[in-house]
């Protein structure tokens, strides 16, 4: 065997197996929420259903209700949507947009990101709760959208590498920014904003603490505070199977999500310089 081609097995042969071993919980997941209690808390366990409860579904469906789904869509979507509405002519701005103070707008921006989150937890629900918006869905979507570091300096990334004549021939022709913004820059975005739409919506459907806190209101439940009773073992009535199914509903819109846009998603952060 050529040298170059056994350094190909050995590639390949590593990537399979620690994909396998990356999958491997996921398929477990998958498996053990079609199980029946008892084959759950089985000794020695089994790696696929000695048969199959497809009721499991519903009553995890039954549990986590429509609302809860719901609510989680409501509050990650709001999330993407105002963040890309910011962030987006931010980053264009900052990439194109000569103005005095550039920098120092850039390292507002990027301090932000090297601070833990849960910092910033206390001040937000102070000026949630002034505003009066506590318990409403504008209390869970706009702080978190009002944290455009992330979005912005992406967008921005991504502008720089556009093609400066595209502009200027705009600009010659008489076109102001926010018109070069809208018929020329936004359509050529997509890849940039599925990479941020995939990243902003699988960080704003997994968010936990945020919602717990100011938003305790039962109708306004999303699904990482419905699914946390069950990881702690607090509800008798729902067994281990039923919490992995409820576990596997969560996560099946984020899978959607991320198949529907991974062509843009790759392209995306590989124009932003994100690798």
């Amino acid at each position: 065997m050529r040298p170059a081609t056994a350094a190909k097995v050995v590639r390949y042969t590593a990537i399979i197996v620690f994909g396998l071993v990356m999958i491997a919980p996921l398929l477990y997941l998958l498996s053990a929420s079609l199980m029946s209690a008892e084959d759950v808390g089985a000794y020695p366990p089994h790696f696929l259903p000695p048969s199959l409860s497809f009721s499991n579904y519903g009553e995890a469906y039954s549990y986590l209700t429509g609302r809860t789904i719901l609510n989680s869509f409501v509050f990650a979507l709001g999330v993407v949507v105002l963040q890309l509405v910011l962030g987006l002519p931010a980053g264009f701005a900052l990439a194109k947009i000569p103005f005095r103070g550039a920098i120092a707008v850039m390292v507002l921006f990027v301090v932000p990101m090297f601070l833990p989150n849960n910092v910033a937890i206390i001040p937000l629900y102070i000026v949630t709760r002034e505003l009066g918006i506590v318990n409403t869905y504008a209390g869970m979507i706009l702080p978190i959208a009002g944290s455009t570091a992330f979005s912005t300096l992406l967008f921005r990334q991504f502008f720089v590498n556009l093609p400066p004549g595209l502009i200027e021939a705009a600009r010659i022709d008489g076109a102001g920014w926010f018109r070069v913004l809208m018929t020329i820059v936004v359509p050529l975005s997509r890849p940039a904003v599925a990479a941020f739409s995939s990243i902003t919506f699988l960080n704003a459907w997994n968010m936990y603490i945020w919602p717990l806190i100011v938003a305790p209101d039962p109708k306004l439940q999303v699904m990482p505070v419905a699914l946390a009773p069950l990881a702690r073992g607090q509800l008798s009535t729902i067994t281990p199977n039923i919490g992995l199914a409820a576990a596997v509903i969560s996560i099946i819109p984020v899978v959607i999500a991320f198949l529907l846009a991974q062509r843009w998603f790759v392209r995306g952060i590989v124009g932003t310089g994100l690798e």
